[in-house]
């Protein structure tokens, strides 16, 4: 017998109540106290298997998320690389056009040069300073052009950087809103619980204010009709 049927059925016996009715009282309430502590225990279990799903859902979230961004980040890094790989390649073709074309021109220039030194020798010199400003002025064309290239190249990789700075940083906060909605959870799950067990103590004491409340006018049946 537990302390609980004990005190009760102690007290059944002092207020008059004979053995065997005073010790089913108390095996009663014991029954009933019993029954409350299992419901307790099936409500905990219950909270806990909600609590494990409600991480492993938010866990495999994430790693959705994840997986998704990655593939975005490996995306737009193929796009981009593709688009470098497009402009570079138009960049060598127009320098290539330009070479061309400049290589014909001093052809032409070099071409006439030698028939104005075959009939006006005398122009030679003034025709090889010229042809020297061209080929200087062309020079300075060709360097402009790559100077544009390098320029071109310099803001594709800036961009590159700046694009994936970015990805890093949505990673990071949308990492640190779930790992807040997390925490929110399971301290609104703390609360929860901890609202239960005061209840339950509640209900606990109220059950076992009635059951003394309708023990009350028994025993005092008891009392008056006994001899």
């Amino acid at each position: 017998m537990t302390t609980m049927i004990s005190e009760v059925y102690s007290a059944f016996k002092t207020a008059g109540v004979p053995e065997q009715e005073a010790q089913q009282a108390a095996e009663a309430m014991s029954a009933e106290n019993l029954a409350t502590r299992n419901a307790l225990a099936a409500d905990k279990r219950d909270l806990s298997d909600d609590i494990a799903g409600t991480e492993k859902r938010l866990s495999d979230r994430i790693t959705n998320v994840e997986h998704k961004l990655s593939d975005k980040i490996t995306d737009v890094e193929q796009k981009l690389s593709d688009k470098i790989t497009n402009v570079e390649q138009k960049l060598s073709d127009k320098i290539t056009n330009v070479d061309k074309r400049l290589s014909g021109e001093i052809a032409e220039v070099r071409q006439e040069v030698a028939v104005v030194e075959q009939k006006l020798s005398d122009k030679i010199a003034a025709v090889r300073q010229e042809v020297a400003a061209v080929e200087q002025k062309l020079s300075d064309k060709v360097a402009a052009v790559r100077q544009e290239v390098a320029v071109v190249e310099q803001k594709l990789s800036n961009k590159i950087a700046a694009v994936e700075q970015k990805l890093s940083d949505k990673m990071a906060a949308f990492k640190q809103e779930l790992i807040d909605k997390i925490a929110d959870g399971r301290q609104q799950l703390s609360a929860e619980i901890s609202e239960v067990r005061r209840i339950v103590s509640v209900i606990r004491w109220m059950l076992g204010f009635m059951l003394i409340t309708m023990a009350l006018p028994i025993l005092r049946e008891i009392i008056v009709a006994w001899p």
